[in-house]
């Protein structure tokens, strides 16, 4: 996992090879297990993956599954970089639960 924050050339050049759509769609990491789901919001997304900020400052975990709603996933998510409680993911295929 990355952070950019320290250095001001590669926090504020954009690598993304997709381009995103602006969504503010309100969602849920679940990290699985018995840890508790973290209420977040999709701010963009991309076919490959998203950008996520959790809400009341909850922290997320490295890796978890988005889901928007009980029918809708956007699959497994990992964390790529972190910028407070904002985080870039990489989605893997949505699976089937």
């Amino acid at each position: 996992m990355k952070d950019f924050g320290d250095n001001p050339f590669l926090r504020d050049r954009d690598r993304r090879l997709k381009s995103r759509r602006a969504t503010r769609m309100r969602a849920w990491a679940d990290p699985g297990g018995i840890a508790p789901v973290v209420d977040c919001v999709i701010v963009d997304v991309s076919d490959e993956g998203a950008s996520v900020t959790a809400l009341n400052g909850a922290e997320l975990p490295d890796s978890f599954h988005l889901q928007v709603d009980t029918a809708n996933a956007l699959g497994e998510a990992k964390v790529v970089w972190r910028k407070g409680s904002t985080v870039g993911v990489k989605l893997a295929k949505p699976n089937k639960r």
